[in-house]
């Protein structure tokens, strides 16, 4: 009997142990569905190429940002000649429209006999 009693008392202690244990081994064993062609092996990459390829881009986004500086400028220029011109414009309508009007002045001395 005493057997028996032992083993009453290990075996409920060992099933629990087992199933903890057990527990989890399945979730660290998941893999993902991904072919294992999509990782990326770093002892494949060549650095100096990378390099190259970044001193590339660097280069490209420069003369991008350059060109785009460029139009602005080009851009605000051609806004400023076009704001004097109509200014200029505008003086010249101005002066001309005065030069029509007589001045009181000169009303009087025409108006006058002499």
């Amino acid at each position: 009997m005493q057997v028996n009693g032992h083993i009453l008392k290990i075996l409920p202690i060992s099933i629990l142990s087992l199933s903890v244990l057990s527990c989890g081994g399945n979730r660290v064993n998941i893999e993902f569905k991904t072919p294992r062609e999509i990782y990326v092996d770093d002892s494949k990459t060549d650095p100096d190429k990378l390099n190259k390829e970044l001193e590339y881009d660097l280069r490209e986004s420069e003369k991008k940002r350059r060109q785009k500086e460029r139009e602005a400028e080009i851009a605000a220029k051609a806004k400023t000649k076009a704001e004097q011109k109509a200014g200029a414009e505008q003086k010249s309508s101005e002066q001309t429209t005065e030069g029509e009007i007589p001045k009181p002045e000169d009303a009087k001395q025409s108006s006058m006999p002499k």
